[in-house]
């Protein structure tokens, strides 16, 4: 199932970044119509979506590498996924909390910071599952 969880979030996360970085490529004037004004110009905010983007893509690649070390059974692999989903866990905890307390002091936007409240804790209880399964192998001795 840890695996299942990862390979999930190996998709999830590159697919964002290359939607993010899609985005700044074809869609940065339409996103900056449905914002509030916004202090930064049109190529300050496409920077800034390609920069996330980026950082996305970034931590699908790590999943793709913490998969490959868990599939050729190293120890490294099962360390590093451990290491991976208790810091996305502790993460997405973080962003929940952020987006319920935006939700309470931003109502209009309420309900897009809600649907994130309900992502980053369903996001975070799969990770959460990922290290439970995994420390529980390293204990057993079932895991590398």
């Amino acid at each position: 199932m840890a695996r299942g969880i990862l390979f999930l979030g190996a998709i999830v996360w590159l697919l964002a970044g290359t939607v993010s970085i899609g985005v700044a490529a074809f869609a940065t004037p339409q996103l900056e119509a449905a914002l509030p004004p916004l202090v930064i110009d049109t190529d300050a905010l496409r920077g800034a979506i390609v920069a996330l983007g980026g950082g996305l893509s970034a931590v699908g690649l790590v999943h793709v590498v913490v998969l490959i070390g868990l599939g050729a059974r190293r120890r490294w692999g099962s360390t590093s996924a451990i290491l991976l989903a208790a810091l996305l866990t502790a993460t997405l905890i973080a962003l929940a909390a952020a987006a319920a307390t935006s939700a309470a002091a931003t109502p209009e936007y309420a309900p897009a910071f809600l649907a994130g409240v309900a992502g980053a804790s369903v996001a975070a209880i799969g990770y959460a599952v990922v290290v439970a399964r995994l420390v529980g192998a390293r204990r057993s001795g079932s895991a590398h």
